[in-house]
């Protein structure tokens, strides 16, 4: 297993059919799962502000192989590359996150079968070390602590992560009936840096 780290648009070149770095080329069909990182800078003026002041934005594409090697790929902030054609021709967006996306369009049927066979007859999927039940509670280290249902919490979706607000009334029942193996938080938070795309899409359908 090994890893690679190089650097969008100056060492890679998208095609239709593979990515390509140097002399390497990797099929999308090898590609198992993809982990997006984005980073915001602000202003020099926010230090006299102390307001954020929106500069400039970067991301780090991490993609893990079917054989277990990884290519780490930290994508130019945006004032570095804006409008982006590649010497194959293909045109992106103006947004730094269009090469991610564009990855993750191409990837989305194998990365969603993937984690549909981590389930079985109780198991929606598994999701870095959560369970995603099939009666739509979550499980953690072997211990239920959220639930998607909507008389249980409320859930919001924030950039990259998903968060779940106990409610009031249904702390005041569990207190009671005992129904989870541990106390909830009044808010837990699921982050969502891998295969976000895959996971909102397979949590719609519960």
């Amino acid at each position: 297993m090994s890893s690679v780290r190089v650097n969008f648009p100056q060492d890679v070149s998208i095609d239709d059919e593979f990515i390509q770095y140097g002399s390497d080329k990797v099929s999308y069909n090898e590609v198992k799962s993809i982990a997006v990182y984005v980073k915001q800078s602000v202003t020099n003026l926010t230090y006299y502000t102390g307001i954020p002041t929106f500069k400039d934005l970067s991301s780090k594409v991490a993609i893990l192989l079917s054989n277990g090697n990884r290519i780490e790929i930290q994508v130019a902030a945006y004032s570095e590359w804006g409008p982006f054609k590649n010497k194959k021709g293909l045109n992106l967006t103006n947004d730094a996150l269009s090469f991610a996306n564009f990855i993750e369009q191409k990837t989305f049927n194998q990365r969603m079968q993937n984690y549909l066979e981590t389930g079985n007859s109780e198991i929606y999927f598994k999701y870095q070390g959560h369970e995603f039940l099939k009666n739509k509670k979550i499980r953690l280290s072997g211990k239920i602590y959220a639930s998607f249902d909507s008389n249980e919490y409320k859930v919001t979706k924030y950039f990259k992560r998903l968060l779940f607000e106990k409610k009031k009334e249904f702390d005041a029942i569990n207190a009671i009936a005992g129904l989870f193996d541990f106390t909830p938080e009044e808010e837990i938070a699921i982050n969502l840096y891998h295969d976000e795309d895959v996971v909102l899409y397979l949590l719609n359908k519960l």
